[in-house]
């Protein structure tokens, strides 16, 4: 028997079908991408790609990093508490360490440079010209930080005539937000580019019932500087300065479910920690005494310089970045007076944690483009980063930590591909990378006085190999091999342990198979992209949580094997000249081949598969067979956006609409049952009227989760604060809560 999600699929393939056999003259337009660091079309990269042009940003309010997912069913975002606690997942795999020298699995690259950690990405999508999500390892082209797929964002360049462009955006959950652009010539060989946006929701979406005031709320402002110059026929330079700043009172966790008994730190009675909230999947209530808060600032510059030198292209492209982060939180995330428990009332107060972030790094890239060929083409590349991450911590005062950390990484690294012209029909292409890495930190615990130092080097050379073949002008088969590569890291986390630090993390190996189809039917009115893929991470790089002298810490570990496989649709249709149609399902089996010591999860039983260690008295479990977190099974994205000019009236129409959903996911790495999120979908509208003439003025309104669809994007076992017993909160994001607003355009 057919169940409604299944009948709405084969209604809408009907639907395409039979309206794309009949003829027509108008066509979808060709999207050119820098997936090989050349410019090509979408559909010729023998490349598993989601591509998101600035007429779809628009269209669907990707105004955060977070709302690429609204196109890409192969991405998951995870948001912890802190934005350094988050990941971007592709295909299942992504960064699953906090540790501040770990970097990502998912690299994300703005105007060729990229960004060092992901929480730089948690920031407003601002003058974005094209959005790239490049799935599968792509360390070839893109480094260590590419090991399981790359966001490559292009923003909006400089115009050769003066224009400008003004968007106000207002929410009834009390966001507003100002995006401005200003672009034109300086002379007859200059250009410049700014944009400036300002965005504030002083009242989030959680409430704490202490003061009744809304927490999870955000402030923050940036601006960018675009400055081109032709400084002769073969030679032009891009400066680009961007600078921003925000402050942030997120992500508050609010209790899920807290078993009757339970007591916090084993001795304070539950009813006292939770101060009157009654526990449930959708409470959006806390009891905090010290809000969380968070400040981000970031400024950076990047000079590209590009020189026709013959036929062949050379490009340069140098970047700074400075970036500062500073965290306060209520750690036991209570108004309960714990100093005063501990101290029979001699001190008062709770568990405060923080700290700063500050990160600084340099980049430089050569690139040699050859001509385009119908025989033979390449590029060629080298790559340098210089990055210093450093990190101050206090905890206190009951379970006392203060300590500065301070972590470099230096990297070098040669690449090259090539694709040959086998046959008129048939090319090859092949790449290999060459990198070199050294690592180094200092530890110095203010408490103690404990005082070390290290570092260590590694050398990798991941590689692609991949053929494609056009048996028609308008269908292209490809086939691919990867390996991919993540570099070894300190573990130096918030629960920092010398015995686990002084030696770094193993590097993380991968490698990948992909056979898919790029295709264009029905007269350029339909593409239709499947892809199948495999993959195997060796030495994953994962973190888990234990008690240690009563105070839970952090320990980051080499995961034996995962293996991920499934299969990946996208396409593209225009049922009639007005009406398109953009969606992508993707079906992943993400699994944990070995990890045969990791540690249990709170409450877990022997019955459950924790066993204890008589000699060494530590508990754990088999985690062999075992689905990865954060992976759903199965992902759906479908949008339609219906377009309408009217004779009588000087402006255009048009509305939209998409759908997200995605199966039950489990965020917990040890397979613990009380993490999992059941299925949910998420339904966004928008409508609005546009001027004909010109384009000069619009209109809009928006609802986004129009029914209200309650979902988290995190669940954590806290039970080891609480005595064994499983205690589980909620990560609740904005977008999980029905919101609606205007918008309101100018472009001159």
């Amino acid at each position: 028997m057919q169940t409604n999600f299944e009948r709405l699929i084969a209604t809408c393939i009907l639907t395409i079908f039979s309206q794309l056999v009949l003829a027509a003259d108008y066509a979808i337009e060709e999207i050119i991408v820098e997936a090989t660091k050349r410019s090509e079309s979408v559909q010729d990269v023998p490349i598993a790609i989601n591509v998101v042009d600035a007429g779809t940003i628009e269209a669907l309010g990707i105004d955060e990093y977070t709302d690429i997912t609204k196109v890409s069913p192969s991405l998951t975002v995870g948001r912890g508490d802190w934005a350094t606690n988050s990941s971007f997942n592709l295909r299942g795999i992504g960064t699953m360490v906090f540790s501040i020298n770990i970097e990502p699995s998912v690299a994300i690259i703005v105007d060729d440079v990229p960004l060092v950690r992901s929480e730089q990405a948690f920031s407003d999508l601002s003058d974005i010209q094209t959005i790239e999500v490049l799935r599968g390892p792509q360390s070839t082209l893109f480094g260590k930080s590419a090991s399981a797929g790359v966001i490559n964002i292009r923003t909006k360049a400089p115009s050769d005539e003066l224009t400008g462009s003004l968007r106000i955006t207002a929410t009834d959950d009390d966001e507003k937000a100002v995006r401005a652009s200003l672009s034109g010539p300086l002379g007859d060989t200059a250009g410049f580019r700014l944009s400036a946006f300002t965005k504030d929701r002083e009242d989030g979406h959680i409430t704490n019932i202490l003061n009744g005031d809304k927490v999870d709320g955000s402030d923050s402002q940036g601006v960018r500087g675009k400055f081109y110059w032709d400084v002769t026929d073969s030679v032009s330079a891009q400066l680009t300065v961007e600078t921003s700043e925000s402050e942030v009172d997120c992500c508050h966790q609010t209790f899920r479910d807290v078993p009757a008994g339970a007591a916090f730190l084993g001795f304070v009675p539950g009813a006292a920690v939770l101060g009157g909230i009654t526990p449930s999947e959708d409470n959006d209530l806390v009891a905090v005494g010290d809000p969380t808060d968070t400040e981000s600032e970031s400024q950076s510059a990047s000079l590209r310089i590009e020189a026709d030198i013959g036929d062949h292209q050379f490009i340069s492209v140098s970047s700074m970045t400075d970036w500062d982060y500073e965290v306060t939180r209520d750690l036991d995330g209570t108004n309960f007076d714990l100093l005063a428990a501990f101290t029979g009332g001699a001190l008062s107060g709770g568990i405060i944690q923080g700290g700063g972030f500050e990160l600084e790094s340099f980049t430089q890239e050569f690139r040699l483009v050859s001509p385009a060929s119908d025989h033979f083409e390449y590029v060629i590349g080298l790559y340098y980063s210089d990055i210093s991450y450093d990190r101050d911590f206090q905890r206190g005062p009951i379970f006392g930590a203060n300590w500065i950390a301070d972590t470099g990484s230096e990297t070098l690294a040669l690449y090259g591909q090539g694709t040959w012209s086998l046959t008129e029909k048939t090319d090859i292409t092949a790449g290999l990378r060459l990198n070199r890495e050294e690592i180094s930190q200092t530890f110095d615990n203010l408490l103690t006085g404990a005082f070390f130092d290290s570092d260590n080097d590694d050398t990798a050379t991941p590689g692609k190999i991949s053929l494609q073949h056009y048996p028609s002008d308008d269908v292209m088969w490809f086939a691919s091999y990867s390996i991919g590569y993540k570099g070894q890291g300190y573990d130096i986390s918030s629960s920092f342990r010398q015995a686990t630090a002084d030696n770094p993390v193993g590097e993380e190996d991968s490698q990948a198979f992909e056979f898919g189809m790029k295709s264009t039917f029905m007269d350029g009115r339909l593409q239709f992209n499947p892809t199948v893929f495999f993959a195997t991470y060796d030495d994953f790089q994962a973190q888990q949580a234990r008690v240690v002298g009563g105070v839970v810490e952090l320990g980051i570990t080499n995961v034996g094997e995962l293996e991920t496989y499934g299969v990946e649709v996208d396409f593209q249709a225009l049922l009639t000249e007005n009406l398109r149609l953009v969606g992508g399902l993707a079906w992943t089996h993400a699994e944990i081949k070995t990890f045969d010591g990791a540690d249990c999860w709170s409450g877990q039983a022997e019955g459950q598969g924790c066993l204890l260690n008589a000699a060494t008295g530590r508990t754990s479990q088999d985690l062999g067979g075992k689905g990865l977190n954060n992976s759903p099974d199965f992902k759906l994205t479908l949008s339609a956006e219906y377009t309408r000019s009217f004779d009588t009236m000087p402006f255009d129409g048009y509305f939209n609409v998409s759908y997200r959903w995605q199966s039950d996911v489990n965020f917990s790495l040890l397979a613990d049952p009380g993490a999992e999120q059941e299925a949910f979908g998420v339904v966004d509208m928008s409508m609005g009227i546009v001027e004909s003439s010109d384009r000069r003025y619009e209109v809009s309104a928006f609802i986004n989760n129009a029914f209200g669809e309650e979902y988290v994007t995190g669940i954590g076992n806290f039970g080891a604060l609480w005595g064994g017993s499983p205690v589980y909160i909620n990560v609740i994001p904005r977008a999980a809560k029905r919101y609606a607003g205007i918008r309101l355009g100018v472009n001159f």
